[in-house]
């Protein structure tokens, strides 16, 4: 199934979260989700060929997806069911990709009139973010919702950017990352 996502997304703290909750309607219970983004080139895989590849497990459901971009807030998605996440990363080191991202969270997934939310709660000290879907709505709805819920429109990077940079100026962040990320290819998660 192919579809176009039109999204932003910002940092939000967990009393933002508290409130977002309160004035939302729930869509899904908070999960956790893992992201395995893999590349032939690394993090700039996006940016040299325009998609980016993932393994998404959330609960017992193993997908791989590709995201083609044609801007920073609209891409073109298709994903596949698989049967684990190890069969993702054989499958797409066999196309000469390799793991590079791994995005650890709880989700939980909420609605306000048209705008979808996902309320993004990471694990290794990434941060708290809401992503904002919408589809069925203008971007100025998305907008507004923030402003409603007192949240600085300071639009993020993608998870993907926003990690990256984090990379490049804290070492011990760093490590962290690193060591989390050879776990998963050894598959001890």
């Amino acid at each position: 199934m192919s579809s176009i996502e039109k999204e932003i997304r910002v940092g939000v703290t967990n009393e933002q979260i508290d409130n977002i909750r309160e004035v939302t309607d729930s869509v899904s219970k908070r999960t956790r989700m893992i992201d395995i983004t893999c590349g032939k080139y690394g993090f700039d895989s996006l940016k040299t060929v325009g998609y980016i590849c993932r393994i998404r497990a959330f609960e017992d459901d193993y997908k791989l997806e590709i995201k083609n971009y044609s801007n920073s807030e609209k891409c073109l998605e298709k994903s596949l069911p698989i049967a684990s996440i190890e069969d993702g990363i054989e499958f797409l080191e066999l196309l000469g990709m390799k793991p590079y991202l791994v995005l650890d969270r709880y989700r939980e997934i909420r609605k306000y009139n048209n705008l979808i939310l996902f309320v993004d709660e990471f694990q290794n000290d990434v941060g708290n973010f809401v992503e904002i879907e919408y589809q069925n709505a203008t971007r100025r709805d998305a907008i507004n919702f923030l402003k409603k819920m007192k949240i600085e429109t300071i639009l993020q990077d993608k998870y993907g950017d926003i990690i990256k940079e984090r990379l490049k100026k804290d070492k011990v962040f760093e490590e962290h990352f690193t060591e989390s990320l050879s776990n998963y290819k050894k598959k001890t998660i």
